[in-house]
C-alpha cells in the first residue's frame, strides 16, 4: 500500500500547493473562480477533444464499461438521494445529496491519477466516464431539480432545461466534437494536434490546483465533524467502488485492465459539480462543500487502499 500511495502523491501535492498558496494569499482574491474557468473553458475541453479525436475507437469502445459507471453511479445516486431524504430535505436537496454520493471528479483528478497509476491507455476510459458523468448524473441531477421547481409544468420542461444545461457545458461538448472528428476519419493537422496536446497538458495540474484553491476557502474542521458529509463521503469512496467492483466482475465480467479502471474511477472523490449545481440553484451548499473536502482529503488513503487490494 506504502508504494501505491507514493505513486498516487504527486497528485494530492499539487493540490495541497493549490491549498497552500490560497492560504497564504500569494495568488489574488478570485484566482481559484478564474483558474477553474480557464480548466472548464481552455484546458480541459482541449484535452477531452485531443483523447477522443486520436483514440482507435473501433479497437478501444467497450459497451461493458459504459453499462458498469452508469449502473453503479446510478445506484450510489439513489442512495444519496435516500441520505436527502433521511435528513428531512425537499426534492431539490435530496438531488444535490445524490450528486455528492455519486459524482466522481474523473475531469480534474481522474485523468493525472490514472495515468500514473494505469499509463496512458487510461485517458480514453476516463474521458468517457467523465463525459457520462455529465451526461447521466449531471441531468438526473438537475432534472429532478427542475421537476421539484416546475409546479405543474411537466416533466417535458425538466428535461429541456437539463438539455440546455447539460449542452452548454464545455466538457461535454469537446469530447462530442472530438468524435465527429473521428467519425470523419480525418487526422488532426500536425499544428492542431500540438495546439490541443500543449493546452490540454496543462489542465490536469492547473484543476489540481484548482480544487486546493476551492478547499481552502471552506472550514476543514466543520466539515470533517458533518456527520451528514461523513455518511455521503463513506458512500462515495466505499459503497460507489464496491457496487461498481460487483457490477464488474459479476455481472458484466469485465476483462481485469477495464474493470480495475472503472472500480479506480468510481473511488475517485466527489468532484465540484453538485456545489456549483447548489450554488446556480441557492441550495445549501455546507454539506456538499463538506463531502467535497473530506472525501478528496480521505481519498488518498482509500485510493491506496483500493488499488493495493487490486494489485494495481
Amino acid at each position: 500500500m506504502l508504494a501505491t500511495i507514493i505513486t498516487i502523491l504527486p497528485v494530492f501535492l499539487i493540490i495541497a500547493a493549490g491549498y497552500g498558496a490560497a492560504k497564504l494569499g500569494v495568488i489574488g482574491d478570485g484566482a481559484s473562480r478564474a483558474l477553474n474557468r480557464y480548466v472548464i473553458w481552455l484546458a480541459l475541453p482541449c484535452l477531452m477533444f485531443e483523447v477522443v479525436a486520436t483514440t482507435d475507437w473501433r479497437h478501444l469502445w467497450d459497451p461493458g464499461f459504459v453499462a458498469v459507471s452508469i449502473t453503479g453511479s446510478l445506484a450510489v445516486f439513489l442512495l444519496g438521494l435516500v441520505v436527502g431524504r433521511m435528513r428531512g430535505l425537499s426534492l431539490q436537496d435530496m438531488a444535490v445529496d445524490g450528486l455528492n454520493a455519486s459524482y466522481s471528479n474523473s475531469a480534474y483528478i481522474g485523468f493525472p491519477l490514472l495515468l500514473l497509476v494505469l499509463g496512458p491507455e487510461s485517458r480514453p476510459f476516463v474521458a468517457i466516464a467523465a463525459t457520462l458523468t455529465l451526461v447521466v448524473l449531471f441531468a438526473s441531477g438537475v432534472i429532478l431539480i427542475e421537476l421539484a421547481r416546475s409546479h405543474g409544468h411537466g416533466i417535458g420542461r425538466a428535461l429541456l432545461f437539463a438539455l440546455i444545461g447539460v449542452m452548454k457545458n464545455p466538457v461535454l461538448v469537446s469530447p462530442l466534437l472530438g468524435l465527429f472528428w473521428w467519425l470523419g476519419g480525418i487526422p488532426l493537422p500536425h499544428p492542431a494536434e500540438s495546439f490541443f496536446t500543449m493546452l490540454g497538458g496543462s489542465a490536469s495540474p492547473a484543476a489540481l490546483a484548482a480544487i486546493g484553491m476551492f478547499l481552502a476557502e471552506r472550514p476543514i474542521l466543520e466539515s470533517m465533524t458533518n456527520r451528514f458529509s461523513l455518511a455521503l463521503t463513506t458512500i462515495k469512496l466505499a459503497i460507489h467502488p464496491a457496487v461498481t467492483a460487483w457490477l464488474a466482475w459479476h455481472v458484466f465480467m469485465l476483462p481485469p485492465r477495464v474493470a480495475v479502471t472503472a472500480i479506480a474511477l468510481a473511488a475517485l472523490p466527489t468532484g465540484t459539480g453538485p456545489f456549483m449545481i447548489a450554488e446556480f440553484y441557492a441550495r445549501d451548499g455546507k454539506v456538499t462543500a463538506g463531502t467535497v473536502i473530506v472525501s478528496t482529503m480521505l481519498s488518498v488513503l482509500t485510493l491506496a487502499a483500493i488499488l493495493s487490494l487490486l494489485r494495481v
